[in-house]
């Protein structure tokens, strides 16, 4: 059958989405962890991974196509049922709950970024009220001093 081999290529798309959601993981824990800088170096590799993802979930959706089927889970759960084995029903049913818990995820993320934003909006605003009303957070020979008693900064 024409496409079949492509789609009993599960485990590895499987493989794929687990590397997926470590990387989510990871950056999941450095937004709670407040490691900004890990965030962004975790970037790189979630961006690869979706492009992996991505190029695996077209080679499906074609095979299933050039089956004959539609290129979704209606597709997928009818060539599973003509042709698949035991193991490749497990591997799709393990494949769609990680996409499940991918999304779950991801939103959790979502509001862990818009916490932090809204941190750093406040702190900014802090700033911002301060330079306005306080002539600025700097004295006149340039030393930075604390808005709410004139200050230095660095001192005791």
């Amino acid at each position: 059958m024409p496409g079949s081999s492509r789609l009993v290529q599960l485990a590895t798309e499987c493989a794929a989405w687990q590397a997926m959601l470590n990387v989510m993981g990871a950056e999941e824990q450095a937004l709670i962890n407040g490691e900004a800088d890990h965030v962004s170096r975790l970037t790189a590799s979630k961006l690869a991974q979706l492009q992996t993802l991505n190029n695996l979930a077209d080679t499906r959706h074609q095979a299933l196509l050039q089956a004959g089927l539609s290129a979704d889970h209606v597709g997928m759960n009818a060539w599973l049922t003509q042709h698949g084995l035991p193991e490749h029903r497990s591997q799709w049913q393990q494949l769609c709950q990680m996409e499940q818990q991918a999304q779950e995820m991801n939103l959790r993320i979502g509001k862990l970024i818009e916490m932090r934003l809204a941190t750093t909006r406040q702190a900014l605003n802090v700033l911002i009220h301060a330079t306005t009303t306080q002539g600025g957070l700097y004295d006149q020979a340039g030393q930075s001093v604390a808005a709410h008693t004139g200050k230095p900064l660095t001192a005791a």
